[in-house]
């Protein structure tokens, strides 16, 4: 029986699929070994191309990591669920999140190769100008989604204060894996620790941002003298 063939990819769409694979193959290159490993020519090497080829999609080293980096940010954000369902009660929705946030994103190793990325490039103004930009876009789509898993500090007066503090915990966590001074069992335990004191935190925020303002007394007036 003829098997209709599969119909053929267009340029563009095969053009895309090797820069997928290519970015996808430098963040093997960078997890494994290291940033410094990372070359045009050692990962034309190691997906089985040429130099030229590989050129031929990013003209250099840093136009290559400006793009790997975005995908090891996107990549934390759309691997599962990161936000909880807003229906759930306080406690443990905040408990959800900061172990969500944790597993799928500060906990893995495409983390830390994203800042092994910035470090690395900091003498790079191409490459420091789209980190901020990246910056910038997932800053804003993560506060969005932190409002949406926790309404009650939308509208807060310290709400963007709250939202910083919380992710900058996350991020200093992460990046202790690049200091592994302590057995993998006592790091694991100290981080949940500082976990659980996180969601705590977001916790007495909702609450005092939901609690009810008691009215001021109406001050009294200076007594006239005589």
């Amino acid at each position: 029986m003829h098997r209709p063939s599969a119909p053929r990819r267009t340029h563009a769409e095969r053009s895309a699929a090797t820069r997928k694979h290519l970015i996808a193959t430098a963040i093997d290159v960078i997890q494994t070994r290291s940033l410094e490993d990372m070359s045009i020519h050692e990962l034309a090497r190691t997906a089985g191309m040429t130099s030229g080829a590989v050129q031929h999609h990013f003209e250099s080293k840093a136009v290559l990591m400006m793009q790997v980096l975005g995908e090891l940010i996107q990549s934390g954000v759309d691997a599962g669920e990161l936000w909880p369902a807003e229906t759930l009660p306080l406690h443990e929705r905040a408990s959800a999140f900061v172990n969500a946030a944790w597993q799928l994103i500060y906990a893995q190793p495409r983390f830390v190769a994203a800042w092994n990325i910035y470090l690395g490039t900091r003498n790079q103004p191409e490459v420091l100008a789209q980190i901020a930009s990246l910056r910038i876009e997932l800053g804003e789509q993560m506060e969005a989604g932190f409002f949406g898993a926790f309404p009650e500090l939308e509208n807060a007066a310290d709400r963007h204060a709250v939202v910083g503090l919380v992710f900058s915990a996350l991020r200093g966590l992460g990046l202790l894996q690049l200091f592994p001074s302590t057995a993998e069992e006592v790091r694991s335990e100290r981080s949940q620790a500082q976990l659980a004191c996180l969601a705590d935190l977001i916790v007495a925020h909702c609450e005092a941002a939901a609690a009810p303002r008691k009215p001021r007394k109406p001050s009294r007036a200076p007594a006239a003298r005589s």
